[in-house]
């Protein structure tokens, strides 16, 4: 996929969602950035891996990995349709 046409997705959904916003917890810790979850989102979708195994280097969770692709696939379909 190009960078442009990545980059793309990534700014309709981050303004489309919240959630992919990024945001700071109670202690002033930053979570996890746009571009994380949207690269983790787009790896498992273009290469068919587990969910578990993005967690190694991309440092996100299994439930938040799978709490980002729900809302990926909505957030794709609502924008693009």
């Amino acid at each position: 996929m190009r960078k442009h046409l990545f980059l793309r997705i990534v700014e309709a959904i981050d303004n489309y969602s919240e959630y992919f916003q990024v945001r700071h917890d109670a202690a002033g810790k930053r979570g996890l950035s746009t571009l994380t979850k949207c690269t983790t989102i787009m790896r498992m979708l273009a290469y068919g891996i587990p969910v578990d195994c993005v967690d190694k280097y991309l440092n996100i969770g299994v439930g938040t990995a799978m709490e980002c692709m729900k809302k990926f696939a909505i957030g794709v379909f609502e924008v693009f349709g």
